[in-house]
């Protein structure tokens, strides 16, 4: 039923963003998933990856390009806001909380995790994107990050921690370069 209801929210507002074949394959993602926005999957195949298990996976008006890749672990949610895409093979794991803000753009062979590491106290630490942040290809975001609105980061960085928001963050680990 929620399918519907955003499909004729769609239509209703005119706020396509990608054609009328994309969000029909939206529409036909297996897995559990809430949300009011439409689903588009962009592009061919293979098709997206949703599995909530017993979390949830909460989508607003989305693109997903083949091969991302949505999973919960255990009572895991993973948020992901309106004008957000997710390029090829982007892969978001969420053990506790992950959240993607409005109009994220997040690159191709990325991977988003809340995964702390195994020294942490606690394995799991919410991960959290604050709107209009850009992602580089194969970068990856570990459990406990918080980047501000705005915030850049380059192809192949690796992050955890609170930046502000506008930095543009780079290397292995992750700085603010400018």
């Amino acid at each position: 039923m929620s399918r519907i209801i955003s499909a004729l929210r769609l239509l209703a507002t005119g706020g396509r963003q990608y054609s009328p074949v994309a969000y029909l394959f939206g529409a036909l993602l297996p897995g559990r998933r809430e949300g009011a926005g439409p689903v588009a999957w962009v592009r061919g195949w293979p098709m997206p990856d949703v599995r909530a298990g017993v979390g949830a996976i909460t989508l607003g008006h989305v693109g997903l390009y083949p091969g991302v890749a949505l999973h919960c672990r255990g009572g895991g949610r993973i948020t992901v806001g309106d004008g957000t895409f997710l390029n090829r093979s982007a892969r978001v794991f969420a053990g506790r909380e992950v959240t993607l803000g409005k109009k994220c753009m997040i690159s191709w062979q990325t991977t988003i995790t809340d995964f702390a590491g195994f020294d942490a106290a606690e394995p799991f630490a919410p991960v959290v994107l604050e709107d209009d942040v850009w992602i580089g290809n194969r970068a990856i975001i570990l459990g406990g990050t918080r980047l501000g609105r705005g915030c850049i980061v380059a192809a192949g960085a690796v992050v955890q921690g609170d930046y502000p928001a506008g930095s543009i963050l780079a290397g292995k680990p992750a700085e603010i370069v400018t």
